[in-house]
């Protein structure tokens, strides 16, 4: 597993960085422009199988013969690996490019050529792999393109114009008995030694200077240097000037966890994520091992004035369009600070987003669970919500947290699913019959939007977000069928997490979810066919605690000690938070 810390250039080496990130721009650029932003090329490289600066150096001529300035013959590698980079990026469109016009009529692609699109791309057995959200893509692309000239194109690369790269330097290349770049472990420092050109154009080695830069490290990062192994870093622009990137392998963390148990994960709206424990008992008796977990981070409301700020610069650029003024000094102004704005909304969603993966995780290997299960995002709809509730859901939606999840369940040896949503917000957790949704524990008018649950049948009640989340579970541990469990007695107070902060943010409290989940599309099984006989509670009675807490269960916490694994997910991903080892265009 590779794991990737950021360290953030000091001022004073910004311009020798400016220089080397524009020649890096600049031959990446010009390469894609005059040879390998073709067909041809993203055709072949779906098949090259060598290092990637190869597909380029091993070409039959030099692509930097005509070139003036002086350049290290690696820092050419490291441009090749560039292009190279940028063309498999754009591989899984081409393909899904191809792919669409085999398949669908030269015409707007609406319902009867998603039709045939499904029918093929799930019914064919001699189809490529291609993912729906890349095929979603494209089909919006051509049904753009259809708009503006009446036909489809006839190219990838008419479609899509010659990316423009921005000047990432990814060091990967830099390989041999001499070094463009160095990078140590001194005394618990980072110490990166960045050779970069005196100018623009320098006219020989000599104008080429060796920069030596040390960071400051923490014992976080030191242990993982201990564990792992260190990799070549990728020098980048950033919002703090520019950011070295510097990747280590480290071996995947095994921690100690219990058969057939599971952490069933709800998202909501109001509050990010409802986590609930679940052991899989005899006879399909599936046994809720603690109270649940809500998950409501203290910067949410942050996010959302900032997203209504953006939106409110928005409006008034959108005005001194109308009034013909996009030229003026307050116009670039207002745009700006809206991009600024974006950047910092994006930012913290994604800060958000690794915070409440984080203690998702934390809470799987505390509780030692063998797989973390989530609803299926992709068959999530926010039906006819609108405004904040809408946008919450679409934010969700895009699959991030899943994503962040997924990547950090890798780490610790435990199991990453998800299962088809319908009806886990509906359904009693323990008798199995059709609930409703009510307003509040002591006023059970229905209300579609409310935040609590009642079962008529047998009186059980919790909030809804816990239903689902067991219903979730269940889903799971039965196959995508849904079982009787035996449910822990639910608190009103729950477990709340709790976020690292350097302010010491407050850990957030319960809020009742106006979750809108519509039903999902597709092949659904009626849960209610499943439903068992109720186990301890009264047939009738109100029973607002649902069933006693199984002490029998082994719910005792479990915490790796000594992991790397262990200090990355206890702190928040932030400014030098670890990432996935990616690289943009």
């Amino acid at each position: 597993m590779q794991l990737t810390e950021q360290f953030h250039v000091p001022d004073e080496y910004h311009e020798a960085c400016s220089r080397l990130t524009t020649l890096v721009q600049k031959h990446t650029q010009r390469l894609l422009e005059d040879e390998y932003w073709t067909g041809d090329h993203l055709n072949a490289i779906q098949n090259h199988a060598g290092q990637s600066y190869t597909y380029i150096r091993d070409d039959d001529h030099d692509a930097f013969e005509d070139v003036e300035e002086y350049v290290y013959s690696r820092f050419k590698r490291c441009v090749y690996h560039r292009v190279t980079h940028i063309l498999d990026a754009h591989s899984d469109e081409y393909q899904a490019f191809h792919f669409v016009l085999k398949t669908a009529e030269e015409r707007k692609i609406r319902r009867i050529g998603w039709h045939r699109i499904r029918t093929r791309l799930f019914n064919d057995d001699d189809t490529p792999y291609i993912e729906w959200r890349v095929l979603k893509t494209v089909v919006e692309q051509l049904n753009t393109y259809y708009d503006q000239h009446g036909h489809f194109p006839e190219h990838y690369t008419e479609l899509i114009s010659t990316p423009e790269p921005n000047g990432t330097l990814p060091y990967a290349p830099d390989k041999g008995d001499y070094h463009i770049h160095d990078l140590t472990i001194e005394d618990g420092d980072v110490v990166a030694t960045v050779n970069a050109p005196d100018t623009l154009d320098p006219d020989s080695h000599h104008g080429w200077t060796d920069h030596e830069i040390r960071f400051h490290t923490h014992a976080r990062f030191t242990e993982m240097v201990e564990t792992g192994e260190v990799k070549a870093p990728t020098l980048h622009a950033s919002d703090h000037g520019y950011t070295l990137d510097v990747p280590v392998d480290v071996p995947e963390q095994d921690g100690e966890t219990v058969d057939d148990r599971v952490l069933a994960v709800d998202l909501g709206v109001k509050k990010q994520a409802t986590a609930v424990v679940l052991n899989a008992g005899e006879d399909s008796h599936h046994e809720q091992v603690a109270p649940p977990t809500f998950i409501d981070h203290p910067s949410k409301d942050k996010l959302f004035r900032i997203k209504a700020d953006a939106e409110g610069i928005n409006d008034r650029l959108a005005e001194l369009r109308r009034q013909a003024k996009a030229h003026t000094e307050r116009f670039n102004h207002l745009l700006s600070e809206y991009r600024q704005t974006r950047l910092k909304e994006r930012r913290l969603r994604e800060q958000i987003q690794h915070d409440v993966a984080n203690q998702l995780v934390w809470l799987a290997m505390e509780y030692g669970c063998e797989t973390i299960v989530f609803e299926s995002l992709g068959q999530l709809d926010a039906g006819d919500a609108s405004g904040a509730v809408a946008w919450s859901i679409s934010s969700w939606a895009r699959g991030e947290l899943l994503d962040y999840v997924e990547y950090k369940t890798k780490m610790v040896g435990i199991d990453f699913e998800t299962v088809n949503p319908w009806g886990t917000s509906r359904h009693c957790p323990r008798c199995g019959e059709e609930g409703r949704t009510v307003k509040a524990p002591d006023d059970h008018t229905e209300c579609r939007h409310g935040g609590h649950f009642h079962c008529p049948g047998c009186g059980y009640e919790c909030d809804r977000d816990v239903v689902g989340a067991i219903n979730v579970g269940r889903k799971y541990l039965s196959n995508t069928q849904m079982e009787e469990a035996n449910p822990a007695a639910y608190m009103e107070a729950g477990n709340h997490a709790r976020f690292p902060s350097p302010r010491g943010a407050r850990s957030a409290g319960v809020q009742s979810a106006t979750d809108q989940q519509d039903e999902a599309s597709g092949r659904q099984t009626r849960l209610s066919q499943f439903r068992a006989a109720p186990l301890t509670a009264k047939r009738g009675g109100r029973d607002t605690g649902g069933l006693h807490q199984n002490h029998g269960s082994n719910t005792g916490l479990r915490r790796p000690s000594g992991s790397v694994t262990k200090d990355l997910l206890a702190s928040a991903t932030g400014s030098a938070g670890m990432l996935p080892n990616t690289t943009g265009n």
